[in-house]
């Protein structure tokens, strides 16, 4: 019987905690033999609310431009170059969509073993009003999910 090769997705998001997160990531590949994914998702900015019981249109005030997915993709092959110099099964994934639904549809998708996450370390009134990925992903993931903490060494 032939073993699968193990796969952990670390979704980052070029936060100042994407290297620590890559790092711990990448550290648990090794230690895993396992394939590493980095998983970049970029979530679908509205340029309209619908509101009211007419459902009025409300046009933002400044459109935004959606980010140029081949600059995103080199952005994340830069942080994937060096982990395959050392040997390491890297793959770079990058796409569109509600992140939370995005990570979960990916750790399927790839068969994945575990998803590693970065803690932004947000306060407790943050989380209440707006929540938190890493927050939903824990609640519906049906594999393992590491957190990287903000804080510490």
């Amino acid at each position: 019987m032939l073993a699968t090769m193990k796969t952990i997705l670390a979704a980052v998001d070029f936060s100042q905690i994407t290297q620590k997160v890559i790092e711990g990531a990448s550290a648990l590949a090794e230690a895993m033999q396992a394939q590493l994914v980095l998983l970049n998702v970029w979530e679908p900015i509205a340029s309209y609310v619908p509101v009211g019981a007419a459902m009025d249109v409300i046009t933002a005030p400044v459109p935004v431009e959606p980010p140029d997915l081949n600059l995103v993709k080199e952005r994340l092959e830069q942080f994937a170059s060096p982990l395959r110099g050392k040997g390491l099964s890297v793959e770079t994934i990058v796409s569109t969509a509600l992140p939370v639904d995005e990570i979960l549809n990916q750790s399927k998708l790839l068969d994945a073993s575990m998803i590693v996450l970065g803690s932004h370390g947000h306060g407790a009134l943050f989380q209440l009003f707006s929540g938190s990925v890493v927050t939903s992903v824990l609640h519906k993931s049906s594999i393992p999910v590491t957190v990287i903490p903000v804080h510490g060494n």
